[in-house]
């Protein structure tokens, strides 16, 4: 069975050609995540975080390197072909939620499948809201939904096409801490179903919620371990510097 992540020396260089605004925002990047691992990506702003998220969901291209998901080397793929791969393997939950205001929960659950021309889509995203609990909230729109039911709904949208990685930026970033604490439940027992999770967080205490940590600095891999860890020598460098 592949592993359904590879990262091996990825680097991301924009304007490569203009050395006074050459920025690196990956530099060297290298790892691998097992079948339904649950990692957190932290770090200060800058640090290549949300790059390295775009790369892993095919949003963006790496300068150099490879990206392995499940198994194929995705890294120089064109536009169209990286669009299938996100459209088959990827799913993503933003801090925004990004739902059509004017569709309603189910509609929105259900896009992705339209897009794959996917049989039974509205059944299929009926299943997906049951999953994260909103089975009842299938006909409403987003303005009639709770901050922690948008994201939920956001969160059906993402596996309803049942894909390899689901990649979260910032999942808790707009909501309060009750709301939060059962969006991180959620996706924690997605990813003890065998769901692969990616989470970029500013929230320590999210990332002690994941068995992992990646620590991100200047575009590289500082610390890489189980969370705790990983984010108390970053609350000791913080003390330090202080």
């Amino acid at each position: 069975m592949n592993v359904p992540v590879v990262v091996k020396e990825l680097t991301k260089v924009y304007r490569p050609d203009d050395p006074g605004l050459t920025v690196r925002a990956l530099d060297g990047v290298s790892l691998r995540a097992e079948r339904g691992e649950a990692i957190a990506i932290i770090g200060s702003s800058g640090c290549g975080k949300s790059t390295l998220l775009h790369i892993l969901g095919c949003l963006d291209r790496p300068t150099s390197g490879t990206y392995r998901l499940e198994g194929r080397d995705v890294a120089g793929l064109d536009e169209d072909e990286r669009a299938r791969v996100r459209n088959q393997h990827i799913g993503f939950v933003f801090q925004s939620f990004n739902l059509l205001p004017r569709m309603t929960a189910r509609e929105n659950v259900a896009l992705p499948l339209l897009y794959a021309g996917t049989s039974n889509p509205g059944e299929l995203a009926e299943r997906a809201l049951a999953r994260v609990g909103l089975a009842d909230r299938a006909h409403h729109r987003p303005n009639e939904l709770s901050g922690g039911q948008k994201q939920r709904v956001a969160i059906a949208r993402a596996l309803v096409t049942r894909p390899s990685i689901l990649l979260a930026d910032e999942p808790t970033g707009a909501l309060d801490s009750r709301t939060s604490g059962e969006v991180l439940e959620l996706l924690t027992h997605l990813h003890e179903e065998g769901t692969t999770l990616f989470v970029v967080t500013h929230d320590l205490e999210v990332a002690r919620r994941l068995p992992r940590s990646v620590r991100m600095s200047d575009g590289r891999v500082l610390h890489d371990g189980p969370s705790d860890a990983v984010v108390e020598r970053m609350l000791e460098a913080f003390d330090a510097s202080a």
